[in-house]
């Protein structure tokens, strides 16, 4: 039995993780052993909980500060633990232990590059670092064409990298007309509701304050629009001081953190993303494959899903002009949005399913094994 170890350093389930989650899952009952080990200072935390109960084989491994050098012992003695082991790591800390751990246990270290937030001096530092450490793993992987160049860039040999775009379970797709009507109802909208959604983080490189600018200037010309915010975070307070002020309480709605995403995805007529940053994100995906046509900034690996006009806008980064009248281009036009959405659910059956995506993982997972160091056979992207 081969052992694959996937290193986070997270307290829940964001895009990064769900992708580790379903990796986990898809390996059951395979020649490989995946296992989740999370370095932070508490068993007690919503990822701990959600990845127990899809019954993953998980550990918390309790580390303080910055470098634990205690945690560190530990990770190298659970990767030294079985003789065929890869370690995969993702995000900035984890990236840092891992490669240590790694080192000492004479294992194969991959990291993926999933995507920067950037929010501040603090975090773009741990970028800057992280960027560093991409150097000496025997792998990297990364979410788009775009993270690849930023990693050559950061001095990463490009024979280590591979391409591997995210992918979703197919389970992510349209449930027909009754979907739409029960999960607008269960939403508190009414059936014939133009709406439009932005899902994630309520962090300032995700754009949401753009998104309620673009809302306070739709509302007057499309009075059946509602605009829904999924998420939670940082900046809940500022958005909401700025809904208040423009005064679009009813109009935009905030739904805090979902776990239920599948079953709001079909009252959707749009998704909105704003993001100033972005790898690849799952959302875009999910809600393309849901029959849902995306109106989104063209920053990182977005412009690698979205063909412009045809599955979906694309929209200079931070232009409000033109992601204002984007989205009022496809609310005020059903039938053209009606064929952007089917053309969505094409280009993501066709191209990011999951199942294709695990077959590239495991060939990289099988390569490290047979020869750590050397680079991942077939590197580029995979649709």
């Amino acid at each position: 039995m081969k052992t694959l170890i996937h290193i986070i350093s997270a307290d829940d389930v964001f895009g990064p993780e769900k992708t580790v989650i379903n990796e986990c899952l898809a390996l059951r009952g395979s020649d490989w052993h995946a296992r989740i080990i999370n370095l932070w200072n508490t068993d007690d935390t919503p990822i701990s909980r959600k990845v127990r109960e899809a019954g993953i084989d998980y550990e918390c491994i309790p580390s303080a500060g910055k470098l634990d050098l205690g945690a560190i012992r530990t990770l190298a003695a659970k990767l030294a633990a079985q003789p065929a082991t890869v370690a995969h790591s993702h995000g900035y800390k984890a990236d840092l232990y891992t490669l240590l751990a790694a080192r000492r246990a004479k294992v194969t270290a991959l990291t993926t590059a999933h995507g920067w937030t950037s929010e501040n001096a603090k975090v773009r530092l741990y970028e800057r670092l992280q960027a560093f450490l991409w150097r000496f793993f025997d792998r990297v992987v990364c979410v788009s064409q775009s993270y690849r160049r930023l990693a050559v860039a950061a001095g990463v040999p490009d024979r280590k990298i591979t391409v591997v775009h995210n992918a979703i379970r197919s389970s992510y797709q349209a449930q027909g007309a009754q979907a739409r009507s029960d999960a607008r109802a269960a939403l508190g909208l009414d059936d014939d509701a133009q709406v439009v959604a932005i899902i994630g983080r309520l962090g300032i490189e995700k754009g949401h304050r753009l998104f309620v600018d673009a809302a306070a200037q739709l509302a007057p010309r499309f009075p059946k629009a509602r605009f829904l915010i999924a998420g939670e975070g940082v900046q809940r307070a500022d958005i909401e001081a700025q809904v208040a002020q423009l005064k679009l309480d009813g109009t935009v709605r905030l739904l805090g953190h979902r776990n239920d995403l599948p079953a709001i995805y079909p009252a959707l007529d749009l998704l909105a993303m704003a993001s100033l940053r972005e790898g690849l994100p799952n959302v875009l995906l999910e809600a393309m494959l849901h029959g849902v046509p995306g109106v989104a900034m063209a920053v990182g690996g977005i412009p690698e899903v979205i063909s412009d006009g045809v599955d979906g806008l694309l929209v200079p980064p931070g232009d409000l002009a033109r992601f204002t009248e984007s989205l009022a281009a496809l609310l005020g036009d059903p039938v053209r949005r009606a064929a952007m959405g089917t053309a969505a659910v094409t280009k993501v059956r066709d191209g990011f399913l999951f199942d294709a995506r695990m077959k590239r993982m495991v060939a990289i997972y099988e390569d490290g094994l047979a020869r750590p160091g050397t680079p991942a056979p077939a590197a580029g992207s995979a649709a």
